[in-house]
Parts: C-alpha cells; sequence; structure tokens
C-alpha cells in the first residue's frame, strides 16, 4: 500500500516509470503469445468456415512456417500493449489509492479504478488495435505500421476509420480485461494472504485464476470489437 501511496507524492518520474514498466513487461508477454492472438482472431473473423484453432495454425504455418504466426501484426500489437497496459496496469494503483484515499481499498474501489484506466487505455489504443486485428486477418494489406495507420486515416478518416471505429466494443473489453487482471490479481492475493504465505506459488495462484476471470468476462466484447475492425 505504502509503494503505491508514494506514486502519488513523489512525482511524475515515478508514475513514468510504473506506466513503462507496466507497458513494456505485457508487450514482452503479448509479443511471445502472438501466435495465439492471430490464430483467435482469424478464429473469430472466419466467414465461411468453422475451422478449429488448430487447422487455422497448420494452415497458417503451411503458408510460412513460424514467421506466418509469429510475424502478423506484431508491431501493432507490441505497441497496443505498451499504450493500453501502460495506462492499465501503470495507472491503476494511483487511481486506487486517489479513490479510497487512506483506507485500504474495498472490492468496488479497486473495481472502479481498473474499470476507468481499462476504458481510457483502449481508447487511447484503439488505433493500434485496428491496425493489429486487419493484419491478423490479413497479413499482406499494410506494409507497416506507420503506413496503415496513414493508409486508414486518409481512407477512412481520422475519426471514423481510426479513433472511433469499434470504440463501443474495444472500450468496455478494456474495462473487463482490466478488472478481470488488475482488480481479481489484486483482490484474490488479499483474500490468500490471510490464509496462505505470501510466496511463489500464492502468485502463480492469482495469476491463474485471473487469466480465467480475464478471458471469460471479455471473451464477448472481443468477439464484437475483432468483427466490427477487420471491416472496411
Amino acid at each position: 500500500k505504502q509503494v503505491a501511496k508514494s506514486t502519488l507524492t513523489t512525482g511524475m518520474p515515478d508514475l513514468l516509470a510504473e506506466v513503462a514498466c507496466g507497458g513494456v513487461s505485457t508487450a514482452a508477454v503479448s509479443a511471445a503469445l502472438n501466435p495465439v492472438d492471430v490464430i483467435k482472431t482469424r478464429r473469430q473473423l472466419e466467414r465461411f468456415s468453422e475451422r478449429r484453432a488448430l487447422e487455422i495454425a497448420q494452415s497458417l504455418w503451411a503458408e510460412g512456417g513460424a514467421a506466418a504466426l509469429w510475424r502478423p501484426g506484431l508491431a501493432a500489437t507490441i505497441a497496443r500493449e505498451i499504450v493500453y497496459s501502460g495506462c492499465t496496469k501503470g495507472l491503476y494503483p494511483v487511481v486506487r489509492d486517489a479513490i479510497s484515499g487512506d483506507a485500504d481499498p474495498t472490492l468496488p474501489q479497486r473495481v472502479a479504478a481498473a474499470s476507468a484506466t481499462g476504458f481510457g487505455g483502449s481508447i487511447c489504443a484503439n488505433a493500434l488495435d485496428i491496425v493489429k486485428v486487419r493484419q491478423f486477418d490479413q497479413p499482406r494489406r499494410y506494409p507497416s505500421l506507420p503506413a496503415a495507420l496513414r493508409q486508414i486515416a486518409t481512407e477512412e478518416g481520422l475519426l471514423s476509420g481510426l479513433l472511433l471505429r469499434g470504440v463501443s466494443a474495444s472500450a468496455p473489453r478494456g474495462a473487463a480485461i482490466a478488472v478481470g487482471e488488475v482488480t481479481t490479481y489484486d483482490q484474490a492475493k488479499s483474500w490468500l494472504k490471510q490464509h496462505y504465505a505470501d510466496g511463489f506459488g500464492m502468485h502463480v495462484t492469482c495469476s491463474l485464476i485471473t487469466g480465467v476471470v480475464a478471458t471469460t468476462v471479455a471473451a464477448p466484447f472481443d468477439l464484437l470489437k475483432s468483427r466490427v475492425m477487420a471491416l472496411c
């Protein structure tokens, strides 16, 4: 609690460090898991087929091996996570403690803080999310991330094409994931510490609980977001 509170009093450098650590760490994980995200998005966007995830993976591998799984949308994935997770994980402790004041935060206060940071982070990262989804679906559609942003803004409009397309699904998704990730981890750890020693096992358990909850609550919004953002 005191570590999080210090962000409010030590100024901008510590806040920027929190945002950078939150964004870079999640971007590294997302880059490593990019093939899973590619397969998931391809399956969400299947129009005439009900192929299973393994079938999609085999098809991509046949097209170009590991590169066909990892390369699509990789730059957009990294950039999107730096922005979204930087806001969510970096700003969450600050917003949570601003809401709770000097008292220990309650579950509703944790939910409110995670929702606010996740909602705002998704809006900030919306343009990058659009490029990521489209490059997952059609890897050769744009030559690069900057080129994609320019082309979409020129052809479809900066607001309607990039900043606002799919935001009605992506922002609630971001809030749901933030609540599922940050709040669930925070609350699960608080509960488990009452009965078990704080150690590696507890962190693994909290992470497993967090992953299940975050994926489940965000699934409907994730499907809508992918389908709307892929349209042009």
